[in-house]
């Protein structure tokens, strides 16, 4: 029998006062706390932030980032085990933070007992992470959470339509995406939005920052847009550019619902998908690619086949 959960996309201001980075990292998670309560007491379920909640605007470099994040993952779970623990809700906490020994950019899964349930290391991390000291992850873990199974994906993940496949096909029926995507907007942040959960028949979970309150939202600024995408695409919340929360109750087992797409008929797209598939076809996927140098602009950019 399916259960309906409400899930709360929580779009956090994207400034934070502060004179220091540390001061400024203390406020960021000041600020997260703030947020969650109000996702909880709006009667969230679970409840997401976006990518790198500590860091924001903070100066890092690479003599620099894992000392000032030293302490981020032990003051997370202080912080946000019990905030879950008090409300109820499942959290996904995204943070920049030294585990066990390596600088990760990782997403904290904490239980509504306040407990951490599991975590997921961003596979495909920028260049600029990765001058910072960023270790990358390698797996695609889905999550029994809130009676629901669910995976992450983080940020520029989501530039692989791999990312969310290796997680539709690992389980999941929810897929959250905390990033700090910026610079556009319009029909290529639409198609961003939207595009795995149409590929993969699951709901989809956006989760970014707010423009400040008091300025009109431009290009380059981070996008905003979290909201709560359904498997037709339909979405279902939108918090739009300024800070605020994207909440809605989902049936997670609701099928996207095709007809006349494999066969006559009505049926459930997601089953006939997978039957479709032809892994035996894809070896192209998973080829190591040859790097290339990376082509700035202006100037004509023309990339290798």
């Amino acid at each position: 029998m399916s259960r309906t959960v409400t899930i709360a996309a929580v779009q956090m201001p994207s400034v934070a006062p502060g004179a220091t980075d540390a001061l400024r990292q203390q406020a960021l998670f000041g600020m997260a706390a703030e947020w969650l309560a109000r996702a909880g007491d709006a009667g969230a379920d679970i409840a997401c932030l976006g990518e790198t909640l500590n860091i924001l605007g903070l100066h890092l470099t690479a003599e620099n980032a894992a000392a000032t994040v030293g302490d981020a993952l032990a003051r997370a779970v202080a912080l946000f085990g019990p905030i879950a623990r008090r409300f109820e809700m499942a959290i996904i906490a995204p943070i920049l933070a030294v585990v066990e020994g390596r600088l990760r950019n990782v997403a904290l899964l904490f239980g509504a007992d306040g407990r951490l349930a599991g975590h997921y290391f961003k596979v495909h991390c920028i260049e600029n992470e990765r001058a910072l000291g960023v270790v990358p992850g390698d797996a695609w873990p889905v999550f029994d959470i809130a009676g629901i199974r669910i995976g992450i994906q983080i940020c520029h993940d989501n530039s692989f339509p791999e990312s969310a496949r290796c997680l539709a096909l690992n389980g999941a029926t929810v897929i959250f995406w905390p990033h700090v995507m910026g610079g556009w907007g319009g029909e290529f942040m639409d198609i961003l939005l939207r595009s795995p959960a149409i590929h993969n028949g699951v709901h989809h979970v956006p989760v970014c920052f707010g423009c400040p309150p008091d300025r009109a939202w431009r290009p380059g600024m981070l996008i905003g847009r979290s909201s709560i995408i359904g498997p037709d695409a339909t979405i279902v919340a939108d918090a739009g550019r300024y800070p605020g929360i994207a909440l809605a109750r989902i049936d997670p087992d609701a099928p996207r619902i095709a007809t006349s797409f494999t066969r006559d008929g009505d049926f459930v797209w997601r089953v006939d998908m997978l039957n479709d598939r032809r892994p035996d076809t894809y070896g192209p996927i998973v080829r190591p690619t040859v790097p290339q140098p990376p082509i700035p602009v202006p100037g004509p950019a023309r990339i290798s086949p």
